[in-house]
């Protein structure tokens, strides 16, 4: 195992940066798709099938790719793997840029799948890589401050997304320059991450990439509270991604907003995220403070539920999103933190490769899911938010059984 270092180190700084641009990136990107979707297809009255197909082809390689991304990420430098991950962006997003230039959908598709297959084997070294360079004490800690910037970038990219397309109109030439400059930006701060070892004796090589999967939830799923762990993260990105996709035919539907008013709406919920999180890991005192996760959880709820009554009023959907950021923070930060910690060194790309296969299998679902309500349920933006509210209910409630599992664990 490599040095550690504490989160204010260059190592530990630079790694925070190329976090940022990465997701400030694919959000930019992902939402400028999204954009486009909602001007020649959902505007034009052919529903919301080609909007929610946009979420669903950035996911999917995720769910088929997960399991090797773990083996990458166990047998590999962490930094070497983060440095080719940023490599294969800029080559993605150079031709997603001239995709965007001659206007061209289907091309855009094919370079969201891209961006999600990078993604896909940069996301367990993004958080693997924390035991390696900082210490155990403050893993709540710098998650923390990932979750903050990860958020942050979000803020940024979805704020960024709306403002540029409403600005550039039809000349998007302007995202695809926003694009290329931000990925090659990313590049260079990679290449100033702590250095990492490759650790010793990774899990075989297996070519069908499930059997390593199944391998790795049966290793889980004795350990109760890691497993619980794993699903409640499942569940959080599941309801981001159902929430990302709703809350723009919420402002359009039921506020009747613009591109940047929108943009204003998701920046307001990744702020509270980012808020949530990084309180949250202040406020752990060093540890992993479990008791975070149900209170987060069934408050997310409860103003899930509220936003029903704000279709009226665009100041109180703010003040919404932004407490429903907040309580979502409280539920993530302590869980992943959980993750992290207790999987065993040896396997823990493994296991961080697991968890992001549920994870991402189930935001997978999530597209085909607000298809359905929004398609053939024919169930409106509001109605959305007070099903997810319910169902986060029950994940809070799950989620409080799981916080007596870790105290019963801990005093034993």
């Amino acid at each position: 195992m490599a040095d550690t270092s504490d989160v204010r180190r260059p190592g530990f700084v630079a790694h925070m940066a190329t976090v940022f641009i990465n997701a400030l990136n694919d959000n930019f990107f992902r939402l400028v798709v999204i954009f486009i979707a909602l001007r020649e297809f959902v505007a034009e009255g052919e529903g919301t099938f080609y909007y929610s197909l946009v979420g669903f082809v950035f996911l999917l390689p995720f769910v088929l790719f997960s399991p090797w991304a773990g083996y990458i990420a166990d047998r590999y430098s962490k930094k070497a793997v983060i440095v080719a991950t940023r490599s294969a962006e800029a080559v993605v997003l150079l031709t997603a840029a001239l995709m965007l230039i001659i206007d061209y959908f289907p091309g855009l598709l094919v370079t969201v799948f891209l961006m999600g297959l990078q993604s896909t084997f940069f996301s367990p070294v993004k958080f693997g890589i924390l035991p390696e360079i900082v210490r155990y004490a403050q893993l709540s800690r710098a998650n923390g401050h990932i979750q903050l910037w990860t958020f942050l970038a979000i803020i940024l990219g979805t704020a960024l997304a709306g403002f540029v397309m409403e600005f550039a109109g039809e000349a998007l030439w302007i995202p695809a320059v926003v694009i290329v400059a931000l990925s090659l930006t990313g590049l260079v701060t990679s290449f100033f991450v702590t250095p990492t070892r490759a650790l010793k004796n990774p899990a075989p090589f297996r070519l069908n990439p499930f059997a390593t999967v199944v391998q790795s939830i049966a290793e889980i799923r004795p350990q109760r509270v890691l497993f619980l762990v794993v699903l409640g993260i499942a569940w959080f990105w599941a309801l981001g991604t159902l929430y990302q996709l709703n809350v723009p035919l919420f402002a359009e539907l039921h506020l009747g907003l613009g591109e940047l008013a929108t943009g204003i709406i998701l920046t307001t919920l990744a702020l509270g995220i980012g808020t949530g999180s990084i309180l949250a890991g202040y406020l752990s005192r060093g540890g992993i403070a479990m008791h975070h996760a149900p209170a987060g959880m069934i408050a997310a709820a409860l103003i899930s539920a509220l936003l029903y009554f704000t279709t009226d009023s665009y100041p109180a959907t703010l003040v919404l999103m932004a407490l429903l950021g907040v309580a979502s923070g409280f539920f993530i930060v302590p869980i992943t933190a959980y993750l992290q910690g207790h999987s065993p060194a040896e396997r823990r790309g493994r296991f961080i490769a697991a968890s992001n296969f549920l994870s991402f299998s189930a935001m997978l679902v999530a597209p085909v899911l607000f298809w359905v309500l929004t398609g053939p349920a024919g169930a409106t933006p509001a109605h959305v938010f007070v099903i997810g509210g319910l169902a986060s209910a029950l994940v809070g409630l799950t989620a409080l059984r799981l916080y007596r599992r870790h105290r019963a664990e801990a005093d034993a």
